[in-house]
Order: structure tokens, then C-alpha cells, then sequence
């Protein structure tokens, strides 16, 4: 009996494809080309591409691609570009918002909204198991956004057990991710690659509330002690990543006061918009 290949159904609009880099870059099939390379797993490679579908092989390409974005922020730990790792962040989580929320230009019903949720959760998942923090992190700022959780969408076993992992392995926001600040200070691997938004947060903390205790006669040796660890982590981090500015992603440089249903909302804060992009939604 002859196998019959299923129809695959493309898990990333186009918009979330080139945010991505995934279809811009001459890179972006290295995968699927490493699979159909003649050799003696060729018929392994076979079976893998009759039964695998688009959500895993752009899962996979994402994974890969995310982890080289978060290399590539690292090239801006340096005293002149750092400044700009919050907007890059701040980009990135908006955009992100939008990909859940519209496809190829037309806002989603919250069938399919959930099906781009069940993405992201995977991809958050394998970010983690890849010791990419950073993304994991964005991902979670992401679908905590109001805009997403305001659709009241119900939870699957996939994201009770995906947001049991971010509280814990990061903690919680209130606790200003305080399990991941300790991992990062503990970690010896330069392959693990922490969150940095939770460094920053921390090293900009520690510096300004030694600053405070000097103002008032007081010397903070321990505040000292970890800020000029979290610098040392920092510049470690910088050294090891410099060459991969290259790398970085469109999702954190575009501007999200450009994606299409966005600049036509009469607002000036860009939360504010995708809110009301959101509240459009229906069922």
C-alpha cells in the first residue's frame, strides 16, 4: 500500500517568516537541504519529510534562528550600543503579539490565534531545552502580553506545563525573575545563554542602589560585589558574541509602529494599539 504524504499546513505567516529571517537569508533551509542530501540516512530523511509537518521543520529552523538573535544582542553589551537592548526587546514582544494576532494582513478568529499560541509555547519549550533563556523569556513576555491573555483563550495541558517551567526556572515577574538572576550568577557555560532583560535589570539595579548607600555614607560591599559580577558576566557575554551583530533579527529592529493594522490606530502608546487590535478579535 503506497503512503500517502498529508498536506502541510504553514504554521508562520509571511510576516512572521521574515521577522524571523527565516526567508531572507540564504541560511533558511539548511534543514530541510541537510535532509535531502543523498547518503546512507536517505531513507531515514525520507520517512522524516513524508511524516513531519511545516510546524516542526519551521519549529526547528525558528530554534536555530532565535538562538543566533539572542547571540547577536550580546555584540551590544558594549558601553555605547547597550542603551538600545530595551528597545530591542521592547520591539521584539510587540511584534511578536501581532504574529499571534494577525495573518498575512487580516486579524485571526481565536481558532487560529490559539493554533499560532501552540507554536510559540513550542517554541518557548525548545528555547528552554536549548539553554536559550533569552528567547524563552521574550516568548513568556509575549503571552503574558494583556492583549493575548484579554481573549481569556483556554489553557491546554501544553501551556499549563510550559508556564510550570517558566515560574520554575525564571521565578516570577514580582520577583524580578530572582531563580534566573541566581542561575546566571552561578552558570560557568558560555553556551548557556541567559536572559537579558533579567541581567540588565539586575546589573542597572545593583548599580544604582550602591549608588544610593554611597550617597549616604555607606559603603555596600556586598551590592559592589554582585554589580561588578553582573559586569563581568556582561563583558564575558560581549567578548564571546561580538561577531554576531550581523545576526540579529528583524523582529527586534522593526519598528511595530509599522506593521500594517497597526499604524492606522489613533494612538500613541503602542500597548494601547494592540489592545484595541485585540479587542477587534472575534470569536
Amino acid at each position: 500500500m503506497a503512503l500517502r504524504r498529508t498536506k502541510r499546513r504553514r504554521s508562520l505567516s509571511k510576516d512572521g517568516l521574515n521577522l524571523f529571517n527565516l526567508c531572507l537569508s540564504n541560511d533558511s533551509d539548511e534543514f530541510t537541504e541537510e535532509l535531502q542530501k543523498p547518503s546512507k540516512n536517505c531513507l531515514r530523511a525520507l520517512f522524516y519529510n513524508l511524516f513531519t509537518s511545516d510546524f516542526d521543520h519551521e519549529l526547528e529552523k525558528s530554534k536555530i534562528k532565535f538562538r543566533d538573535g539572542t547571540c547577536s544582542l550580546y555584540s551590544f553589551l558594549d558601553n555605547k550600543s547597550i542603551k538600545n537592548i530595551p528597545n530591542f526587546f521592547n520591539n521584539a514582544v510587540v511584534n511578536l503579539v501581532y504574529l499571534m494576532l494577525v495573518t498575512d494582513g487580516k486579524l485571526n478568529k481565536k481558532r487560529k490565534i490559539n493554533q499560532n499560541l501552540m507554536f510559540y509555547y513550542s517554541l518557548a519549550e525548545q528555547a528552554m531545552k536549548n539553554n536559550d533563556h533569552n528567547t524563552a523569556v521574550l516568548l513568556r513576555a509575549a503571552l503574558d502580553n494583556t492583549a493575548i491573555r484579554r481573549l481569556k483563550i483556554k489553557e491546554t495541558k501544553k501551556m499549563k506545563r510550559v508556564n510550570a517551567k517558566f515560574e520554575s526556572i525564571y521565578g516570577s515577574f514580582l520577583s524580578c525573575n530572582a531563580r534566573h538572576l541566581k542561575a546566571i550568577l552561578e552558570n560557568k557555560d558560555i553556551n548557556y545563554l541567559p536572559s537579558l532583560l533579567i541581567l540588565l535589570m539586575h546589573l542597572n539595579k545593583t548599580k544604582e542602589y550602591a549608588k544610593s548607600y554611597r550617597a549616604l555614607g555607606k559603603f555596600p560591599k556586598e551590592l559592589e560585589k554582585k554589580n561588578q559580577q553582573l559586569q563581568s558576566i556582561a563583558n564575558n557575554y560581549y567578548k564571546e558574541y561580538v561577531g554576531f551583530r550581523e545576526k540579529i533579527l528583524d523582529l527586534y529592529t522593526k519598528d511595530p509602529n509599522e506593521l500594517e493594522l497597526l499604524k492606522d490606530i489613533d494612538k500613541s502608546n503602542i500597548t494601547t494599539k494592540l489592545f484595541e487590535l485585540s479587542y477587534k478579535i472575534k470569536n
